[in-house]
């Protein structure tokens, strides 16, 4: 049974994770709140994010961290790839950044190695002048581009389905909230998993919905104090399967 570990919107924020994992998957807005300027979001990647990466309770010699920038992330948008490998290898290539793309997590299975195709992908809706925000028409290519069989979907955006992009607290309540172009393309892909963020008091309930476990993920509330406990849960290798 592998274990997976789930959480979104950091703010700078990291979790004292105890619990060792196969899988962490984080869906955005990792740096801290308090401080937008690139220069000072890639001094404290570069020392204090990795620090972390580094010391978290691995279970396995192949367990993984998956990361997806989110739209306070600035210096993770311009970022190289050069600059990601760079990341990464700091990382003791633990670490994976997924800016819109795809990664086969591998693990092994009674008959040999299997593995699971996760997307991640940081574009939002516009609504401010942040990181990976783009109109509908390029949602739509962006979104369009992501293939049927992935299996794990992590997004910063969150749809506006089963309120996933609700905002229940503070003076801007709304339901019905999130991204709907997300939310078309999800039910397109149907993948097993999904995790998203950005709104910080989304539905956290991870439950089956439609043939996809899915849960809003974000570790701080509206207010950005953390509040919810990054999410945990076992996944049967052999079967594929979410057991919660």
């Amino acid at each position: 049974m592998l274990k997976f570990l789930a959480t979104s919107d950091l703010h700078g924020y990291l979790p004292n994770i105890t619990e060792e994992f196969d899988l962490l998957m984080i869906c955005g807005d990792i740096c801290p709140v308090t401080d937008h300027n690139p220069y000072y979001q890639e001094y404290w990647i570069k020392n204090t994010f990795i620090q972390w990466i580094n010391s978290l309770p691995y279970k396995e010699a192949w367990s993984k961290v998956i990361l997806v920038p989110g739209n306070h992330d600035f210096w993770l948008e311009r970022m190289t790839k050069d600059e990601k490998l760079v990341i990464e290898m700091f990382c003791n290539n633990r670490l994976k950044i997924l800016k819109h793309d795809v990664y086969e997590f591998e693990y092994p299975v009674s008959d040999g190695l299997d593995s699971l195709k996760i997307f991640g992908t940081p574009y939002c809706s516009v609504f401010g002048h942040w990181a990976f925000m783009v109109n509908d028409d390029i949602l739509e290519a962006k979104f369009g581009q992501i293939d049927e069989d992935v299996e794990i979907l992590l997004t910063h955006d969150s749809p506006n389905i089963y309120g996933l992009g609700d905002v229940t607290e503070g003076p801007f309540k709304q339901v019905g909230s999130g991204n709907s172009v997300l939310a078309k393309h999800i039910e397109r892909i149907k993948p097993l998993i999904l995790h998203t963020g950005h709104f910080h008091s989304g539905n956290k309930l991870f439950e089956e919905r439609n043939g996809t476990w899915m849960a809003n993920v974000s570790y701080v509330n509206e207010d950005y104090i953390p509040s919810n406990a990054v999410l945990s849960y076992n996944f049967d290798e052999e079967t594929k399967k979410v057991v919660y």
